[in-house]
């Protein structure tokens, strides 16, 4: 049987770590590559085709782009198009919260970290130790607060699946409704209960709903 790579791309205050169960749920021929920004570590690289692409929230807006090239299927977790709402007012809220990070990452990153995953929802055993690399966290952070996904730059013949807890805190259902909207060739799941760490606390079922998508684009 021939081997499906699947690269998985974390999101900002992550790590290729947080792919970790799912290793334990993909069946043998799925072979998993992990990039990672070196938030806690040295930064990690992947080079290969991969037919599935997996990004959770901001890693949707970090992939390079050659890993998008060969894809077709890619699922969005707890993803984006843009960080901030359409709605004046609910944007100038969330620039804010961005900009107490960025002066919370200078004074007391770890801090700043632990409560993030607390919001997240992000179980304990899946957080960092040691080193805190604060510059790429920085440099990711502000990305958040400006970056657009160009959507042109997704492969128009994949399929995409946007993956998003109905309970997360960080971003909005909305966010992954207008995704939907905007990707023609999207379906939108909602895992009930669950909040913005989908990759660590629903490996499982997420990976469920991916391979019954492949499965039925490949019978």
């Amino acid at each position: 049987m021939a081997v499906v790579d699947v690269v998985a791309q974390h999101g900002w205050g992550f790590g290729a770590w947080c792919w970790d169960r799912w290793r334990d749920v993909l069946p043998t021929n799925f072979a998993l590559h992990c990039p990672d920004r070196g938030y806690f570590g040295p930064a990690v690289a992947v080079s290969v085709r991969p037919r599935i692409v997996l990004v959770h929230s901001l890693g949707l807006h970090l992939l390079s782009p050659q890993l998008w090239a060969t894809a077709e299927l890619i699922v969005v977790i707890s993803g984006f198009r843009s960080f901030h709402s359409a709605c004046a007012r609910q944007a100038r809220r969330s620039r804010r919260t961005v900009e107490q990070m960025l002066a919370r990452l200078e004074r007391e990153p770890a801090a700043l970290l632990t409560d993030f995953y607390a919001r997240c929802d992000a179980p304990l055993d899946s957080r960092w130790t040691g080193i805190i690399d604060a510059d790429g966290l920085r440099r990711d952070l502000q990305l958040l607060q400006e970056s657009v996904l160009e959507l042109s730059a997704m492969p128009t013949a994949a399929q995409v699946i946007i993956l998003h807890g109905s309970r997360d805190r960080v971003v909005p259902v909305e966010r992954a409704e207008e995704l939907r909207e905007l990707l023609t060739n999207s379906a939108l799941a909602i895992v009930a209960e669950a909040g913005h760490a989908l990759p660590l606390t629903h490996a499982r079922a997420c990976w469920e709903r991916v391979e019954r998508a492949w499965r039925g684009m490949h019978p």
